[in-house]
């Protein structure tokens, strides 16, 4: 059994409150976006490589009440503990779904 959850995260930016929320929506968006791109930019992501330019691409497609231009985004978010905080736990929520698929050996190849 796989288990399907969607999270969003509250990202206060010039003093409003905006809504990430990474669901399918938010990857057919990416996807549209980034093309052939996106896959390379998140495999880039995973693997720790350009981390936050990364994020601000994956965030960019994902908020529900506002569509933002990386430049913007870039901006409007501070440089401090709180978001890198946040960073870390958008980039485990990421990486989530592939290490349990590991754990519970579905990624294991089948005889």
């Amino acid at each position: 059994m796989i288990n399907i959850e969607v999270r969003e995260f509250k990202i206060k930016i010039d003093n409003k409150e905006y809504t990430f929320r990474l669901d399918f929506e938010a990857l057919i968006k990416f996807d549209k976006k980034y093309g052939l791109e996106g896959m390379e930019l998140f495999n880039k992501f995973l693997s720790g490589n350009d981390t936050y330019e990364c994020i601000i691409k994956i965030l960019s497609c994902s908020c529900i009440e506002k569509e933002w231009e990386e430049e913007e985004l870039k901006k409007g978010l501070s440089f401090n503990f709180n978001t890198m905080r946040l960073f870390d736990e958008i980039t485990f929520t990421l990486a989530e779904g592939l290490i349990n698929d590991d754990l519970d050996g579905s990624n294991k190849e089948k005889n």
